[in-house]
C-alpha cells in the first residue's frame, strides 16, 4: 500500500509533484492522540463495509476526543461563535473496515497557522494476529471561521495546541 505518511520519518505526503512542493511536505508535529472505539452500525452499508463517506464521521469522533483531551472541547469553540471549517482534505483508503471492528482513530497536528490548523488522521484496526493495521489515512486542513469569515484561532486554543505539539503526550 502506498503510504500517505510514515512513522519513521514523520512526513506527510500530500500529492507533491515538484521538488519545491516536496520541500513543503507537511510533517506531524508532536505525539498522536488515540481514541479507541468499535465501528458503529450506522457507518456501514448493506455489504457490511464502512461506506467511504462514513470515514469522515470516524475522523470527527477522533478529532472531538482529541480536543476534549486538550481541555478545549469543540463546544467551547462554538460558544465563541467559532467553527473549524474543512478547507481541503486528502484521504487514502488502504483496507476496508467492517461493523464492530475494534479501531483506534489517531489524530496529530501537522500545522498550526494564525487562522488555520492542519491535522493528520489515521485509523488503525486492532487484530489479534497482526496487532495494529493502518486502514485509512487523511490530512485535513481547517480554517477558523465566525459567520463565514476567517478569523484568528483563539489564543488559549493555540496555546494548548502548541503545548501538545511540544510533546504533551496522551494526557495533556
Amino acid at each position: 500500500m502506498n503510504k500517505l505518511f510514515k512513522e519513521e520519518d514523520r512526513g506527510v505526503s500530500i500529492g507533491c509533484d515538484t521538488e519545491r512542493q516536496k520541500a513543503a511536505t507537511l510533517s506531524r508535529r508532536g505525539p498522536w492522540y488515540a481514541h479507541g472505539l468499535r465501528v458503529p452500525l450506522f457507518a456501514v452499508d448493506l455489504g457490511q463495509g464502512v461506506y467511504h463517506g462514513s470515514y469522515f464521521h470516524l475522523f470527527e469522533l477522533g478529532r472531538e476526543a482529541f480536543l476534549r483531551a486538550l481541555d478545549y472541547p469543540y463546544a467551547r469553540l462554538m460558544a465563541q461563535g467559532l467553527h473549524l471549517t474543512v478547507a481541503a482534505l486528502e484521504c487514502r483508503y488502504g483496507a476496508s473496515l467492517h461493523y464492530d471492528d475494534l479501531i483506534e482513530v489517531q489524530t496529530a497536528v501537522c500545522r498550526l497557522g494564525h487562522r488555520s490548523l492542519s491535522l493528520v488522521h489515521r485509523i488503525q484496526r486492532l487484530n489479534r494476529e497482526h496487532g495494529l493495521e493502518t486502514t485509512t489515512e487523511a490530512v485535513m486542513h481547517f480554517v477558523c471561521v465566525r459567520e463565514g469569515v476567517a478569523v484568528p484561532l483563539p489564543k488559549a486554543f493555540k496555546e494548548k495546541i502548541l503545548r501538545w505539539m511540544e510533546g504533551g503526550g496522551q494526557d495533556p
